[in-house]
Parts: C-alpha cells; structure tokens; sequence
C-alpha cells in the first residue's frame, strides 16, 4: 500500500527539481553567448575606429592616428589589444608591451575565435581583413573575457541561490495546495464515520466536482447497508416472536412419550427461537451503528438479563471514566449480551461483568461460578478458529458469532478458571482498530 499524497509530491518535487535545473543550465549558456556577443559587437566597433583610425604617412609608412583609440588600449595589461599586419608591417596596440600575440600569423581571415594568451587568460579574438587605398589590412581585436567569466560565474552562482529558494517556495506552495486538495478525503473518511455511528452533524464543504459522485455513492451506500442491517434484525426478532407462539402449541400437542425425536428437534428449534428473541432483546430498538456508550446501554442490558435469569445474581463493574466509544453499538451489545448470557446459564448463583477501557484497548471480563470447563477443554478453546459451540457441547449460546464480531475488530478472546469456580472469558478491542483503518485513505 503506498499514499497518493505522497506519490504525488515525490514526482512534482523531482520534476520541479530537473526543470529547475534544465531551466538553470539553459540560462547559464543563454547568458554565456549573451555576453560573448556583446563582447564581439564591441570588438567589432573597436575594429570599425581602428580601420578609420589608420593611415599613411609621408613615407608612405602606415600609423595610427593618436586619440582616435580608447585609452584602454595605450594601459598595459588592460585585457583590450589589437594588432594591424599591413604588407608586412605590424602595428600593435601599447596594452600589449611588446608581448607575443599569438593570434599572428593565424590563417582566420574573418570571424571569431577563442586563444590562450600568454598569461593563462581566455582571448575573445575578432578577426577582420579589409582593403584600404588598394592594400590589404588584416586587424585583430582582442578582450580577455576572464573577468567577464567570472563576473558570469557570481551572476549564476546568484541565479542559482534564487533558483533553489523559488523551488523552495514552490515546494511549500505545492505541499499547502496537496494539503488542501486532499482536505476533502480527510472529511470524506470522517463524514463516513459518522454516518457509521449514527451521527449526521458534521460540517459541509465544498467537493471537487471530479470525486461528487464517489461521495454520493458511498453515502448512498453506508445509508443502503445500515438501512438493511435494521431491517434484517427487526426481520430475525419479528420472526422469532411469529413462531414462538404455534411452537408452544406444538409442544402442548405432542406427545414426547411417543415422539421422542420429533421432540428433540423442537426443543431445539424452540432452543434457536430464544437465542434469536434474546439478541432481538439486548440489541434493542435503536438505530444500528450507533456508538457504544457503556454508562448508558450496559445497565439496560443488565436489567433485560436479570428479567431472564432472574435467579442469577448478576453484578458489574465499569471503569470510572467510560464515555461513548466508536465502536458499533449492536456489535458490542450482541457480543457482550452473548457472553453473559452464556455465563448465566451455566452460573449456579452468580455471574460478573467488568468492562474498562484505557487509550488502547477494551477490556471486558465475564465470570461465572458454574461447574467450568476441564483443562482439556480450555486447552481446546483457546486454538485459533476452535469454537466453544463445536468444542465442548451445551455452550452453543453463540460464542462463534462472539469470535466473529472480535476477529472484525482484531481483537483477542481468552478463556481461564474464574476465582469464582466457573469460566472467565477476558476479551480485548483495540481502540485504534477505527485509526488503522481510516489510515487506508490517506
């Protein structure tokens, strides 16, 4: 099982961290040619001058007019040189204080080109050969671009910082909206959980449009379910009150005597009747999947069996803070109204029912001052899957049904010998049996 939220944000994170990076890269260069071109527009104009600048004087030797150049190019050093090959003779700008030009000699008749210059540093060269007064003129212009470099690397290193700290935002934005997006399913789980316990007082919001009709199915759905869980136990107790009467008559009528096994089979029936007509009983006539509040249903369920074993003496004992539990109220009726059931009708005098409920789990314990079970027998129950009703015989009071509402809520059963001579049945609900599964939609 993985969480979509989670997905979701791990591939916009990663796809947002290689755009960013893409996008970063790209400007890098973008920026690096920007500069490159600027560069050679510059050198270019600065050829422009120098070609203007040049010409002959009355020896026919060609010089350059002082003043008409940038002052840049008389420092030494400067980062800005030319040279001027004319028939022969050099001409070279004062930056270059007699040091090697290794662009000399290059077979470049236009155009640009990187070089190494003498002092490590990376040479833009522009490269230009033109005609002037029928003689040909070959012009370099030079500009180191390290400074250019690094001033580039400060811009990306700054681009960079801003790059990361918009992803950063990005991120945040995006985790804020995942938040507010999945807001919807976090209601979702808590609208369904209180349509399970009977509680319909809960907040609106505003669905997406995309997820409407899977909510108005499931609602329609927990309504469909809890409306025919109703009908079917009203269903299972009507019934159980229909045959109850023509089966009394039958039994007046026959003659066991003679009968013995058409007898046998009607008690048994009549057997079935009861237990049907006493989980009617202590189930109630309440709405199903109401939350099981303990102060208030377990001492109508008390009065409803001491009303059928009346002589039974029957006490409790409730935790000292027991509230409303979301649990299903006719689960736990059903499972405590059978195990205490069980527990009067094997009880000689007596039986005992304490229920307490810390952060975790439900603790219930029934007990009884009956004749027990023998060890072979505890050993029996105690096997996962084993029911008492198929393992030790006159205990068919619904203990399968009672395994089968505890393995819903995976919980745990254990049977042992009660202080008071009987059996102690000790069951244990998870309290955060609703957590966990709430956890699946998340």
């Amino acid at each position: 099982m993985y969480s979509l939220k989670t997905r979701i944000t791990r591939n916009l994170t990663l796809n947002m961290i290689v755009v960013m990076s893409a996008l970063l890269i790209i400007m890098y260069f973008f920026m690096q040619q920007l500069l490159q071109d600027y560069v050679l527009t510059r050198l270019e104009n600065d050829a422009e001058s120098l070609i203007s600048a040049l010409e002959q004087d009355s020896n026919q030797e060609w010089r350059i007019i002082p003043g008409r150049m940038s002052a840049v190019y008389d420092r030494v050093r400067s980062g800005h040189y030319y040279e001027v090959d004319v028939d022969g003779q050099r001409l070279a700008s004062r930056s270059l204080f007699d040091g090697d030009f290794p662009s000399t000699g290059s077979g470049k008749e236009a155009g640009h080109y990187l070089v190494r210059g003498p002092g490590s540093e990376d040479w833009l060269v522009w490269v230009q050969q033109v005609d002037k007064k029928g003689q040909t003129i070959k012009i370099w212009m030079v500009e180191d671009i390290n400074p250019i470099q690094t001033q580039l690397q400060q811009y990306t290193f700054y681009a960079l910082a801003l790059v990361l700290l918009v992803t950063v935002i990005l991120i945040y934005l995006q985790q804020r909206t995942l938040r507010q997006s999945f807001y919807v399913f976090e209601w979702l789980r808590k609208n369904l959980t209180s349509l399970r316990h009977g509680d319909s007082n809960n907040p609106e919001i505003q669905i997406p449009a995309e997820i409407a009709p899977l909510v108005t199915e499931i609602e329609k759905l927990v309504m469909h379910l809890r409306l025919r869980i109703e009908r079917t136990r009203h269903a299972i107790g009507n019934l159980a009150h229909e045959l109850k009467r023509p089966i009394q008559l039958l039994s007046i009528q026959l003659d066991n005597k003679e009968n013995q096994a058409l007898a046998d089979s009607l008690s048994q029936i009549k057997y079935i009747l009861e237990r049907e007509l006493k989980r009617a009983r202590i189930s109630g006539s309440s709405k199903a999947g109401g939350d099981f509040d303990v102060a208030d249903e377990i001492p109508a369920m008390l009065d409803v069996m001491r009303k059928i074993y009346p002589d039974i003496q029957i006490n409790s004992e409730l935790g000292a803070e027991m509230i409303a539990l979301q649990l299903d109220r006719d689960d736990m009726l059903e499972l405590i109204g059978n195990l205490l059931d069980n527990a009067c009708k094997f009880a000689s005098s007596q039986a005992k029912l304490l229920i307490n409920a810390s952060q975790d789990w439900l603790s219930i314990v029934i007990e009884d001052d009956g004749h027990g079970l023998e060890t072979r027998q505890l050993e029996e129950i105690k096997q996962r899957g084993v029911r008492l009703d198929e393992s030790v015989a006159g205990h068919g009071l619904g203990l399968g049904i009672c395994n089968d509402i505890i393995d819903t809520y995976e919980g745990k059963i254990s049977f042992a010998e009660s202080h008071l001579g009987g059996l102690e049945v000790s069951v244990g609900i998870p309290l955060s049996y609703l957590d966990s599964t709430s956890a699946l939609t998340r």
